[in-house]
């Protein structure tokens, strides 16, 4: 009954019935979300040197190490003294544990070739401890740029949601590969559970928020995000596409005498310019922000995961390593008990 119908999608059933006569009008429908930070991908205690320098560090430790241990040996024999280390590896490991954690130890070498390694080991290690601080500070705060395909948003931590409108529900549930198959029933509509379709007001405001990713269509969502993020809020945006759209088209009537009338002036409007002007002044384009703005952000939880866990593993093991001592040391007393008495059984009697 009607020659044209408004901008519609391509798809196989619609061509059946349609023929499309233009493409006059532009959208995009992609995931938007802001970059997470880098501590929520990775171990960012263990970011600020390669595997190259972590390498080379130990190799310098335990060469140090070795040399500590001979020296310290060499001066055991030359004599004692109360602060010094007594030539064990027991000793050697408390000062390297020391050095390593910029705490010093009361144990030192006494004489010049211990002392002279003693120095450029604490002096190597402060200037990685420097450069090491120095990294974390910067990877606190910076984002995580690992998130940029779908393989990669399946397997982020990130959750995900979708626009509630209908062109969502049928994209999700028409794409059938494996990747948007398990974005679909993983993270969209698990079963059991209700499907994560938000207004475009409350997706923006969960992408605000950070951790979610908003399948929007991009020019109504990003004048919202205009309109209600703060300048930093807007620095850290990325889109990954899912649909892998087109242009929509305008459909005609098949077999309709308009349909050479209305593709020829419609190819007019738009070789004229008069389609890309109106093109620009309605659409929004991405939200850019100013490099020089600068924001105060506190540290998490999740920032200092690795630190804290670490703390609890110690806490752990140190009474574990003293009830070994202590056992050990038990030990050692009734071994001795046992020696003495044997010994007091073999001395001979004498009148």
């Amino acid at each position: 009954e009607a020659d044209l119908g408004t901008l519609t999608i391509f798809t196989q059933e619609r061509m059946m019935a349609v023929d499309y006569i233009a493409m006059v009008g532009s959208t995009a429908v992609r995931f938007v979300f802001r970059e997470p930070p880098l501590s929520y991908i990775s171990n960012i205690f263990a970011l600020p040197f390669s595997g190259a320098v972590w390498l080379a560090i130990f190799i310098c430790v335990l060469g140090c190490s070795i040399f500590l241990y001979i020296a310290s040996k060499w001066e055991a024999s030359m004599g004692m003294h109360p602060l010094q280390l007594d030539g064990s590896w027991a000793d050697v490991l408390i000062l390297m544990i020391g050095a390593v954690l910029q705490q010093g130890c009361t144990l030192e070498p006494r004489y010049a070739a211990g002392r002279c390694v003693t120095l450029i080991l604490f002096l190597a290690l402060t200037i990685l401890y420097a450069a090491y601080s120095a990294n974390i500070v910067v990877l606190l705060r910076a984002p995580s740029s690992s998130v940029r395909s779908l393989p990669d948003l399946l397997n982020s931590p990130l959750k995900l949601g979708a626009s509630d409108f209908e062109y969502n529900r049928y994209f999700f549930k028409k794409l059938n590969d494996p990747i948007r198959k398990s974005i679909y029933e993983k993270k969209i509509a698990p079963k059991g559970k209700k499907a994560n379709y938000y207004s475009m007001k409350e997706g923006v405001e969960r992408i605000r928020k950070g951790l979610f990713a908003f399948h929007m269509e991009l020019n109504p969502g990003y004048r919202l995000i205009q309109e209600t993020y703060q300048e930093d809020e807007k620095c850290d945006l990325v889109e990954i596409d899912y649909i892998n759209e087109i242009d929509p088209w305008v459909p005609g009537q098949k077999r309709s005498p308009f349909k050479d009338l209305f593709k020829i002036n419609f190819l007019k409007i738009r070789e004229s310019g008069v389609q890309a002007n109106i093109h620009q002044r309605l659409t929004v384009p991405r939200p850019r922000c100013s490099g020089h703005v600068s924001t105060f952000s506190s540290v998490g939880i999740t920032d200092m995961y690795p630190a804290m866990l670490m703390t609890l593993y110690g806490m752990l093991l140190a009474p574990a390593v003293l009830l070994m001592e202590i056992m050990y040391h038990r030990l050692m007393i009734a071994r001795q008990q046992k020696r003495g008495t044997s010994d007091y059984d073999h001395i001979p009697f004498r009148h």
